[in-house]
């Protein structure tokens, strides 16, 4: 094979020039580099590119609470799952996804089987409940962890938490309806802290207008689409009078909406939705469900940052940091005297 001094003389460069040249050097004009490779391509030289070195820390298991999942998988998990992986690759490690079932002990022991390879660095826990076996385990094998999103209060000081502030998410929600003049305002809600949390913000929000809560407008649904939208058929007589809901997730959100355009009702025009969580696919329904953004990238960046310096540091100080949502203005609610 010819020789990059061959080459060199061949094209009437230096060997320096024919090397930078092989390696598209920006440093060399098109011209020269154009004619360099065509030599070495005539001449049956094997170009080999320089190849970028990537340091690999090991791996981060994202431990997700099956029990709380829907299947398909809940979308905003989804989303939160996929943020995960990429802010966990952009540091160089790589992701293992794990499932956890209280209900399930083999759940448990397939955690520890990956986990007792050595290889496990640090977990990020997506849970819906505190589980003593599973922190006692980590802990004891001093693998550092992070619990993001839905975890239970009241909230123990010796963990680390990255979360979304849910009152402020509920109280947001409220107030936005408020703002529209809706004084009936109904609220589609499900089992969980963070939930407890939303419908206290938006309590709280009608509280502070003067409203009386109506516990009858306060209403207890599954997490699936089907759920919410029977929910609304069972308990339609008593919330028909309301002139905007509050679903709190986007999936139940859509689920009213259809429910109200079925029945004959026009949103926003008779009714205002607001739902929770800022999923993309709440802009498929029409009209485009108005929601409350969890931001999943945030999310991701703060719960790998946060575990990342657990990683370095090797500290034993406790954090809890909690993200604003944000309101996110679509379609689906207008104020209530420009209502039919």
């Amino acid at each position: 094979m010819i020789t990059t001094q061959e080459l060199a003389e061949l094209a009437g460069v230096s060997q320096s020039t024919v090397s930078r040249s092989l390696q598209n050097s920006s440093r060399i004009s098109i011209e020269t580099k154009t004619k360099v490779q065509e030599l070495a391509k005539q001449h049956g030289y094997i170009i080999k590119r320089k190849q970028k070195h990537f340091t690999n820390n090991g791996g981060i298991a994202i431990i997700l609470d099956i029990g709380r999942i829907t299947t398909p998988l809940d979308l905003y998990l989804e989303y939160l799952s996929n943020e995960l992986i990429k802010q966990v690759e952009s540091q160089n490690y790589y992701p293992i996804i794990l499932s956890h079932d209280v209900n399930n002990t083999d759940s448990f022991k397939y955690i520890q089987s990956v986990i007792e390879t050595g290889s496990i660095k640090g977990t990020i826990i997506i849970n819906d409940n505190y589980h003593p076996a599973l922190e006692e385990y980590l802990k004891n094998l001093n693998i550092p962890h992070i619990y993001t999103q839905y975890f239970s209060r009241p909230m123990k000081k010796s963990l680390n938490i990255v979360d979304v502030d849910h009152f402020a998410g509920g109280l947001l929600a409220a107030n936005h309806l408020l703002s529209l003049e809706h004084r009936k305002i109904a609220t589609l809600t499900s089992v969980g802290s963070d939930f407890d949390e939303r419908t206290a913000g938006y309590c709280t929000a009608l509280k502070s207008s003067g409203l009386t809560i109506n516990s009858g407008w306060i209403v207890k649904t599954g997490l699936t689409y089907a759920e919410g939208y029977e929910t609304m058929r069972k308990n339609w007589e008593k919330l028909q009078d309301c002139t905007a809901f509050f679903a709190q997730t986007d999936r139940l959100g859509i689920a009213v909406i259809n429910y109200l355009t079925d029945h004959g009702y026009t949103v926003p025009q008779r009714y205002s939705v607001i739902g929770f969580d800022g999923i993309y696919e709440g802009t498929y329904c029409r009209p485009k469900l108005t929601t409350v953004i969890q931001p999943v990238a945030e999310i991701a960046e703060s719960s790998m940052n946060s575990l990342s310096r657990l990683l370095t540091q090797k500290d034993g100080g406790a954090t809890h940091f909690f993200i604003q949502p944000r309101l996110c203005l679509r379609n689906s609610t207008a104020n209530v005297f420009l209502q039919e």
